[in-house]
């Protein structure tokens, strides 16, 4: 594996395409919504997270390097104010926003706007070998991780559902 870039950590995701239909019922209440921001011009993403009730809000702008591998990868966060994420909030770049629900160990992605209709899941870890190991639930019905068009680089800039 490559060097480790400064401030970096390793993440490794698996991606899956979600069967509405047979998976657990989820509750919206207790979702987080959560707006991306894809800056024009780099790797960079700017999100802001609000919490179940709307009270809460968390703001990062993260960055994910370009990874050998599509299930492994370095990324940075930092976590900004306010303040600071209205400033990066006026930048170009392409916007997603979706609702995050947590089922078990992998969270779920019901996706907005252009993109609705779209569900995804998602585990993460910190090693190739532990995203190897989850138990994959039946309602994940296609793994998606090695697939560009369901990063959500991709998603934010297409606007629409795959296939």
């Amino acid at each position: 594996m490559p060097d480790l870039p400064k401030y970096a950590h390793w993440v490794a995701e698996r991606r899956f395409l979600v069967d509405g239909r047979s998976m657990p019922a989820l509750d919206d209440s207790a979702a987080r919504r959560i707006e991306d921001l894809y800056i024009d011009g780099g790797r960079l993403r700017l999100r802001k997270i609000i919490m179940p009730g709307g009270v809460d809000l968390e703001f990062k702008l993260a960055k994910k390097y370009a990874p050998d591998n599509p299930l492994i990868g370095p990324m940075t966060n930092l976590y900004l104010t306010a303040e600071e994420y209205a400033v990066f909030s006026v930048l170009p770049g392409a916007r997603l926003a979706k609702r995050r629900h947590k089922v078990g160990a992998f969270v779920v992605d019901v996706f907005e706007d252009g993109l609705k209709g779209l569900v995804l899941a998602e585990c993460e870890a910190s090693n190739r070998m532990a995203a190897m190991a989850f138990d994959v639930p039946k309602w994940c019905v296609r793994e998606v991780t090695n697939e560009m068009e369901y990063t959500g680089w991709r998603l934010a800039q297409q606007q629409s559902v795959p296939g």
